[in-house]
């Protein structure tokens, strides 16, 4: 796949819970985890999504119903022509006793990068959270791969609280070396103050309002560091992220402006 568009029928849809589905297309191109594809909608928009699975020769995409956009993809059927360009930017690095935090839809990545330690023999732990425990998508699947916990707003699956609360108690207990994340920004700037004082190594996979998908619009820029989230990340390390002064504030809607 390269940055040009390509069409390809929707081959099954999984829901997973309110809002919440993954769609499965022909596998025509390799991804690393953390990496992204540019999806369209024809007569729509076109919007950047993780690959959270390759498996069978099929790419999987899981969504959660947030704009318009995504509303509108939640109505498509099996047999629908949608547009599918990349893989983009660059993905997670593959490193032994990692820490698999997951916030969200966040957790979406994190699947396909937990299956690629897991295929190359690298120890691994999982703490995923979510408003609820509906929104614990593969939740099953990642405990299966290696010890895994949970945290809900409502208490509803594992600790009643947020995934930063534990953090480091559990790089303690688990001799964590290495700490991967995605999910909500403000979870990102928690999970910063914590790591950098631990002085434990980290990867966020980052999101950002992003058009071209190749580096040319600068969209996606991280002030005040000349970072393309669609090029140099969108997975970030605890060095890319210094010298980003927006990290957990404003960022830019369609047409270039700030916005909360």
């Amino acid at each position: 796949m390269s940055d040009l568009m390509q069409t390809f029928p929707i081959r099954k849809i999984i829901e997973h819970g309110p809002g919440v589905k993954s769609f499965y297309f022909d596998q025509t191109f390799e991804v690393q985890a953390g990496q992204f594809i540019n999806l369209w909608i024809p007569g729509v928009d076109e919007k950047p999504f993780s690959v959270s699975h390759i498996q069978d020769g099929q790419i999987e995409i899981s969504v959660k119903a947030y704009g318009p956009f995504t509303h509108r993809l939640m109505q498509s059927q099996p047999g629908q022509l949608l547009g599918i360009r990349g893989p983009f930017g660059h993905g997670f690095t593959l490193k032994d006793r990692g820490l698999l935090i997951g916030g969200g839809i966040g957790i979406a990545p994190l699947r396909l990068l937990a299956r690629q330690l897991h295929e190359r023999g690298l120890h691994f732990v999982s703490l995923l959270g979510a408003v609820s425990r509906h929104e614990i998508i593969f939740a099953d699947e990642f405990e299966r791969l290696g010890t895994c916990y949970f945290t809900t707003d409502d208490g509803s699956k594992g600790k009643k609280g947020f995934v930063t609360e534990d953090v480091a108690a559990i790089i303690e207990t688990e001799q964590i070396k290495q700490v991967y994340a995605a999910g909500p920004e403000i979870m990102f700037v928690k999970l910063k103050a914590i790591l950098d004082t631990l002085h434990v190594p980290y990867e966020f996979c980052m999101e950002r309002y992003m058009k071209c998908g190749i580096g040319i619009c600068g969209q996606c820029v991280l002030d005040d560091s000349g970072i393309r989230v669609c090029v140099e990340g969108p997975v970030l390390n605890q060095d890319d992220l210094q010298d980003v002064t927006e990290l957990g504030m404003m960022h830019r809607n369609a047409s270039g402006k700030r916005s909360i």
